[in-house]
């Protein structure tokens, strides 16, 4: 009997349920307190819980672990690094708990500590903690904030104990920056500094010594004293003049003496990461506009060579096209949060959702894994970056998606890895085998950004607007960056195209055509150029903001008021208005970016915020008219009702919600399965094509189908759902409009049901649009 596919369209896809936001908060808060109690009671003062064990982990008392117990101290490491993550959760319990750092931590052990960790997680915490202080005291002062009884009193009469801290461990660290390069040695002696065996080892990571600049730059602010930023400037300077000349690269392992590479493979995730993220955000927390050149040098040399569609893979700093390594690592999940604040948007959501599907696999990011969601190396600490980055998606878009990803996370760990003492460490994603450790970024950062998910801003006791995370997620406040220091330029120049700035109506300078820095999602921004005036005054030393709108022409009619539905964007009364209300449009290939760059203190900023709202509702209700879910259907001529499952259409190619034509032809699988290569000009011809998800972008596919002659491509997913009843997922394109033939998306399981129904049938398909009964 013949067997036939029917591809229709129906109804949209089902709704998931909505997210309850004040449940999960409250569920992130009890999980963090369950292991930050289990920690106060079974292991401070120790550096970290062993969550098995129920005991606290001493370094030289409990069995060595090599070079990842360097990051402790003896200086109750949890407890410091979780300092700011208390202040969000519960100010009274972060007030005792400064109390408790101020008394009981000290600096003066004979022990070897990792700078790079000890900078992020102690002065971090240290830095980040004084901060908070300094910003509860304030508003305790002028009535905003109550705390009653001793913790009230002990922060109306606090000054500087965290500071003063912070200064004996930055002077401690300090003696590691004494290089020939200014690269600071990887390891430090707490008590000795740099003695005849720690100079043996004069290898360290980019990563390390080029993620210095935040602690050391609010440490130098604070103090006073320009030497902290001197040495972690010239330090990130070190680095940069040492970049693979041509790629703009930076390798991973370098030697501090001599200034050679000793790894020279490339990448955004580990030994290199937090590098870029220190450009970017040095930039905005300092205001030097040569870290956000740097930054986006290395950011163009990462698109190019590094981003091979959703992946971010790892590359020869000296031939960037050749691939040095077949799997990803989960600290380069960070990626997508950075481009939010760089503003490339697009890219993050892209990336962010590649990793997404690799969470709803194994439940959590493995360690390592390749392109094809294999796990390479397949423990998990339960690492904060996947969620930070999806934190700032969700800050940037409001997209509740984000939300549903973030119930997801938070029902993993609390489902595989919660023990009575805390929660642990996986060996295995896979086999869901536990390890006796808890880090503290567990409490710094991965539940700081699940409870920042869940919590409405305003309900918080600090406003996060006025502040920068560090990598460690500690928070330092943007107002120190008005701190003036006498800091020695840069001596190595950038190359010359990026030192011509581009032509505004007011001179700026940055690497990109358009300026623009997203700064805390909020619309408020470091300054790059003067901001827009509707008089046309120069705002002085008023607040700055990136972007300078387009400006006001002779004879160009801008309208008093305008809807989402009359938008015009190539009007330029149109982008006119836009820019009255504070957004900045950028022209692009095909379409344009709308940017909100008004002060959120503006009265522009709640008009402009309401007409973006406005216009995204109305895109996606035109996306969903215009692109419904699609019917799979296996059916014989008698029965026509053999197999139905549901496919997701592409937002490439035609639009089958409006053919009326019935396509016809065989069914043939790809070779290679994924799609990616065509297969000759006639291989596929009048035949609908079956490939695998995977190896290259959806629309790729269909150009190599299409090439050789299908006339409609089935793509199957390579991933297993978790859930019996998946989403629909929709195919992005990449802008092009040269597509021809429809393309639809279907689950692994109906992808693998299809294939199994068609097994040694005559393999027929006929495609319809939503007029098929």
């Amino acid at each position: 009997a013949l067997a036939w596919v029917v591809l229709l369209l129906f109804a949209a896809a089902r709704a998931e349920p909505p997210v309850d936001r004040v449940a999960l908060k409250n569920k992130v808060q009890e999980m963090f307190f369950h292991a930050y109690n289990s920690y106060m009671t079974h292991a401070y003062p120790a550096d970290e819980l062993m969550p098995l064990s129920c005991k606290g982990r001493v370094r030289g008392v409990d069995p060595d672990r090599g070079d990842i117990d360097e990051a402790l101290g003896r200086f109750s490491l949890t407890l410091v690094d979780t300092l700011d993550t208390l202040a969000l959760l519960n100010v009274t319990e972060f007030l005792l708990s400064v109390e408790r750092v101020i008394d009981v931590v000290r600096f003066d052990t004979n022990i070897v500590v990792s700078t790079f960790e000890t900078n992020i997680r102690m002065l971090g915490g240290l830095l980040g903690a004084h901060s908070v202080m300094l910003d509860l005291r304030a508003r305790q002062h002028d009535g905003r904030l109550t705390i009653a009884g001793a913790p009230g009193e002990f922060l109306r009469s606090y000054t500087r104990g965290l500071l003063t801290l912070a200064i004996d461990l930055g002077d401690r660290l300090m003696r590691a920056f004494n290089t020939p390069t200014g690269l600071p040695y990887s390891r430090v002696n707490l008590a000795e500094g740099i003695d005849d065996n720690l100079r043996r080892h004069d290898v360290t990571c980019t990563a390390c010594a080029g993620s210095m600049l935040l602690e050391f730059g609010a440490l130098s602010r604070y103090s006073g004293d320009d030497r902290y930023e001197e040495a972690a400037r010239r330090a990130m300077e070190a680095l940069w003049s040492r970049r693979g000349v041509g790629s703009d690269l930076v390798g991973t392992t370098i030697n501090i003496t001599s200034g050679n590479w000793m790894r020279t493979d490339t990448g955004v995730g580990a030994g290199i990461d937090s590098y870029y993220e220190y450009l970017l955000k040095s930039y905005v927390f300092l205001g030097d506009q040569e870290y956000l050149d740097i930054f986006n040098t290395h950011y163009a040399a990462i698109t190019r060579y590094l981003k091979k569609g959703p992946f971010l893979v790892d590359a020869h700093m000296h031939s960037p096209l050749v691939l040095s390594r077949r799997f990803m690592d989960a600290l380069q999940t960070f990626w997508p949060g950075l481009q939010v604040l760089k503003g490339d948007l697009a890219a993050a959501i892209e990336i962010h959702e590649m990793y997404t599907h690799l969470v709803s696999e194994h439940g959590f990011v493995p360690e390592s894994f390749t392109s094809d969601f294999k796990v390479n190396w397949a423990a998990s600490p339960i690492r904060p970056e996947f969620v930070e980055s999806t934190y700032f998606l969700y800050r940037a878009t409001g997209d509740p998606h984000y939300l549903e990803v973030g119930r997801s996370i938070v029902e993993a760990i609390e489902r595989h890895t919660r023990v009575p003492c805390g929660f642990a460490a996986l060996l295995d994603v896979r086999s869901r085998a536990r390890e006796d450790k808890l880090d503290s970024f567990v409490l710094a950062e991965t539940f700081k950004y699940l409870y920042l998910l869940f919590e409405e801003p305003a309900a918080l006791p600090i406003d996060l607007d006025d502040y920068i995370f560090t990598t460690e997620a500690h928070l330092l406040p943007l107002h120190l960056g008005r701190v003036r220091l006498d800091l020695v330029p840069f001596s190595n120049p950038l190359p010359a195209p990026l030192l011509n700035a581009p032509s505004h109506d007011t001179e700026c300078t940055n690497t990109e055509k358009t300026p623009y820095i997203f700064l805390r999602l909020s619309g408020a921004m470091q300054q790059t150029c003067p901001r827009y005036d509707l008089d046309g005054e120069p705002p002085g030393n008023a607040h700055m903001r990136a972007g300078v709108p387009a400006a006001r022409r002779a004879g160009v009619k801008i309208p008093t008021s305008l809807t989402p539905q009359e938008l015009n964007i190539y009007d330029e009364g149109h982008q006119a208005y836009l820019n009255s209300i504070g957004i900045f449009v950028e022209m692009q290939n095909k379409g344009a970016r709308l940017i909100q760059l008004e002060d959120p203190s503006s009265p522009r900023f709640e008009q402009g915020r309401l007409f973006l709202a406005a216009l995204i509702e109305a895109q996606q209700a035109a996306a969903q008219r215009q692109r419904s879910a699609v019917t799979v259907r296996v059916a014989s001529p008698s029965t026509l009702a053999h197999l139905t499952a549901e496919a997701g259409p592409a937002l490439f190619g035609p639009n089958l919600d409006e053919l009326e034509t019935i396509f016809y032809g065989a069914v043939v699988r790809t070779v290679p399965e994924t799609g990616c290569v065509a297969a000759g000009p006639d291989a596929y011809r009048g035949k609908i094509a079956v490939a695998r998800r995977g190896g290259c972008m959806f629309v790729e596919k269909t150009r190599h189908a299409a090439a050789s002659g299908a006339i409609a491509v089935i793509v199957i997913d390579n991933i297993t759902q978790n859930t019996d009843r998946p989403g629909m997922f929709t195919m992005s394109g990449d802008g092009s409009d040269d597509v021809l033939i429809p393309t639809v998306f279907m689950h692994q399981r109906d992808g693998d049901n299809l294939l199994q129904a068609l097994l040694g049938q005559p393999h027929s398909v006929a495609i319809q649009g939503t007029r098929w009964n």
